[in-house]
């Protein structure tokens, strides 16, 4: 029987089209030049656990989300169908504002709740690009980043019959619980996955995602961490700064 891999590596596919955005629409450009994000409504249709992959525990976690409201996250993010060599990112995220940043290049979008809606401001320096649009009557709490939509497992991925848990380690000096995942086809192993969970609250610090040949696919890792203590003053770019030309959000 071939089992299934965990929907952790579909979510790794989307993430890495979430990094393809141009200013903030969702048309692909390159991966590492800008980001983007989805709305809560168009977080459907996530792939399902098959029934016959499920078994007894191994060991647990609890999911919870209560750290998205407020955070600093820096990451590393690899994926080597578009590049070979990882990208840094750094996303910030107050009670009205959200920033994603690039620090090696200064590419960055700045999202700012103003009277019911939201001020996107992209900044693309390399290609002179900076651009302003509004997201109409929503806010910060409405959007996901790429980076909570990156690191959501399910609590049933300890119950597969394909995953193993491993040990703890530390991951961002926070303590994670690792476990491996593999996919068979006739029996071959067809992909491995590598995943840390966040002894907390049950989101992955960290993949590594190998393919049949052993050799990296997709891999990301958050190195720095701080939740609950992010100030809408820390986050964003003084915007007065720039000159910014009108856009649409899409």
């Amino acid at each position: 029987m071939k089992n299934r891999i965990l929907s952790i590596l579909s979510a790794a596919l989307i993430a890495a089209s979430l990094f393809t955005a141009s200013s903030c629409s969702k048309e692909p450009a390159d991966p590492s030049s800008d980001y983007s994000y989805i709305s809560q409504q168009d977080l459907t249709n996530e792939p399902e656990f098959s029934s016959e992959d499920e078994s007894g525990a191994a060991d647990s976690f609890t999911v919870d989300t209560s750290w998205q409201k407020n955070y600093s996250a820096e990451y590393k993010y690899f994926d080597s169908s578009s590049s070979e060599e990882s990208v840094t990112i750094l996303e910030m995220k107050g009670e009205t504002s959200f920033c994603a940043s690039y620090p090696d290049s200064g590419n960055l979008v700045y999202y700012k709740e103003s009277d019911g809606d939201i001020d996107c401001y992209t900044v693309v320096p390399s290609e002179k690009e900076y651009v302003h649009s509004v997201l109409k009557n929503t806010g910060i709490d409405s959007i996901s980043s790429t980076l909570m939509k990156l690191t959501g497992v399910s609590e049933e991925l300890p119950k597969l019959t394909n995953v193993l848990y491993m040990n703890d380690e530390e991951v961002a000096g926070r303590n994670a619980k690792k476990y491996i995942q593999r996919a068979y086809t006739d029996g071959e192993v067809t992909e491995t996955v590598y995943i840390w969970m966040d002894g907390e609250f049950g989101f992955a610090l960290k993949c590594e995602d190998f393919d049949a040949d052993d050799k990296l696919k997709t891999y990301w890792e958050i190195t720095k961490l701080s939740v609950g203590n992010v100030s809408d003053e820390d986050i964003g770019p003084d915007v007065s700064s720039y000159d910014f030309t009108e856009g649409d959000a899409g």
